[in-house]
């Protein structure tokens, strides 16, 4: 049987997109051995002509120009779109990271720290759809807090927006105006990094004035500089794994869904948010403490001696910021790590309870399906990225 013949015309100078290919190679890796014609196509840039009439079998494209989706149509393949930047959308299956669910992410993240004022900041409204509905959502999701939510928004330039300069300018000027200590979600790491640039420039401290946030933790935008990013991984790998699956299915004539959505799979922590927004100094010991210590089997009795407070004093602050116990966070956090344990390596359910500040794995299992919902194995199967399924 002859190898079907699949192009691929992904965007690779950043991690998203290398990540993509990495999941479609893992997906040909366990199912199906297909002939690759591989295509670097950037953002804004068409596809080449002749793909309108290549008589392969499947593409998967990152389509975010008219002309591309015209080309891609003439072609009469089936095609898997990674964008969906483009309006109106090209009738083809979408698959992408979930908005929703990295919106939830982030806000979580930052209440955990306890900031009470927030800011989005994204491009040009228009330029990138997805990403403009990234930072709405963001705004979204603060708004039903009850909380107010800046959006960044260049002005001048016409429709690529202000030079280099110019909105580096606009968006220190913004940045000064707004309250202090500022959680600032950013559509994506290009515009991470850009917001801490312009931090420098104009001395606005990071993370303790600005903690910056951004979207898609590729490693090299994010630790280019000592003002090293914090990022939500998107996990790009089972992006382009479910790509090829839904192209798989396509190839062979079967239904597929329109849009597949792939939640995010945690932040990654690093300089530009390693701050807490609370005022008051015990409870940041408190809260510092804990965050430094939960998984060593810390007693809230552990907690009480690190502050000049007592036990009852400690929890009702505690309750009044983060609306839990102090034994709540411990947990909280416990089981933060047990989800990164679970979704990053093999490790055995004793092994995690053990790392994680657990005396018993009875206790741990039982106490992680309450928590989350699902069981410490269900939660490794739906949990894992393409490179860790073998």
């Amino acid at each position: 049987m002859d190898r079907l013949r699949v192009a691929l015309l992904v965007e690779t100078s950043r991690g998203y997109g290398r990540g993509i290919l990495h999941g479609v190679w893992q997906y040909i890796q366990e199912h199906e051995t297909w002939s690759i014609l591989y295509r670097p196509c950037g953002f804004g840039q068409v596809a080449p002509s002749w793909i309108s009439s290549w008589d392969g079998d499947g593409i998967i494209a990152f389509i975010d120009t008219a002309k591309t989706a015209r080309l891609l149509k003439q072609s009469g393949v089936p095609t898997v779109d990674l964008l969906g930047e483009l309006i109106p959308k090209p009738q083809v299956p979408f698959v992408a990271p979930d908005n929703q669910q990295v919106a939830e992410l982030a806000v979580q993240y930052f209440l955990d720290r306890g900031y009470q004022s927030f800011a989005a900041c994204g491009f040009r409204t228009g330029l990138r759809p997805m990403l403009d509905q990234r930072c709405l959502k963001f705004q979204q999701q603060i708004q039903e807090t009850g909380a107010e939510c800046a959006l960044f928004t260049p002005r001048g330039g016409g429709k690529e927006g202000p030079s280099w300069e110019r909105e580096q300018e606009q968006i220190a000027r913004w940045l000064q105006g707004l309250p202090k200590p500022l959680a600032l979600f950013t559509c994506n790491d290009t515009r991470g990094r850009e917001v801490l640039n312009a931090c420098q420039t104009h001395n606005i401290s990071v993370p303790e004035e600005v903690a910056v946030l951004g979207v898609g933790n590729d490693d090299i935008l994010c630790q280019l500089s000592d003002e090293r990013l914090s990022s939500i991984d998107v996990d790009p790998q089972r992006v382009g794994y479910q790509a090829a699956a839904v192209l798989d299915s396509l190839m062979q004539q079967k239904p597929v869904s329109d849009l597949t959505f792939i939640p995010p799979r945690r932040v990654v922590s690093r300089h530009s948010t390693d701050s807490l927004a609370v005022t008051d100094p015990e409870l940041a010991t408190a809260i510092q403490y804990i965050r430094r210590y939960a998984c060593r089997q810390i007693q809230v009795e552990d907690v009480v001696k690190q502050v000049n407070l007592e036990r009852r004093v400690l929890e009702r602050r505690f309750r009044k910021l983060l609306g839990r116990s102090p034994k709540a966070e411990i947990i909280r956090l416990q089981l933060v790590r047990a989800r990164e344990l679970l979704a990053e390596t093999t490790l055995s359910n004793t092994e995690i309870a053990y790392r994680c500040g657990f005396n018993s794995a009875a206790y741990f299992m039982d106490l992680f399906r309450r928590k989350v919902g699902q069981t410490p194995g269900e939660f490794r199967q739906t949990s894992q990225s393409p490179e860790q399924i073998v």
